[in-house]
Formats: structure tokens, C-alpha cells, sequence
């Protein structure tokens, strides 16, 4: 069972309004989309390409890797530490 969302609802009515207006034929309706599109005056934005990052490998022997720092305890280790002694 699927509910019924009203905003779908309202999108599909005002899709099959302008379907009717343009007679169902989707070639017209694209091509006043595309006319009603090329009569805005919205600035086109573009950006450059963005570079990929050459990444290194892991391990490699340039240089050393530290060991780890010793972690603290938790408490519930430390609670287990308490109970065996």
C-alpha cells in the first residue's frame, strides 16, 4: 500500500495540464521548453575542471612510520583490572 503524497499529486496535475496545452506531442512541449529557457535571463554558470590528485602509496620508504602511541585504559578495563586483583 502506498501513501498518497499530495506535492507528488500537484506536480502530476500541473505536468498534464501542460501536456494538454501542447497537445500531448512531446516534441512541441520540448521545443517551447526550449524556446520559454532561451528567453531567460539567467547568468550560466561554468566552473574549470578540477584536477586529480595524484595520491601516494601508503607505506612507502620515504619515510618511517612511529609506532603507535600507547592508548589510555577505558574504564570498564579498568574496572575488570580492579576485579581480578
Amino acid at each position: 500500500m502506498t501513501r498518497r503524497d499530495p506535492i507528488v499529486e500537484e506536480v502530476r496535475k500541473h505536468r498534464a495540464a501542460i501536456a494538454r496545452e501542447h497537445g500531448d506531442d512531446l516534441e512541441a512541449l520540448v521545443a517551447a521548453l526550449e524556446r520559454d529557457d532561451s528567453l531567460g535571463d539567467a547568468p550560466t554558470v561554468s566552473f574549470p575542471p578540477k584536477r586529480i590528485v595524484k595520491r601516494t602509496v601508503r607505506g612507502s620508504a620515504s619515510k618511517p612510520r612511529r609506532p603507535n602511541k600507547q592508548m589510555e585504559p577505558t574504564r570498564s578495563e579498568s574496572r575488570k583490572r580492579a576485579a581480578h586483583s
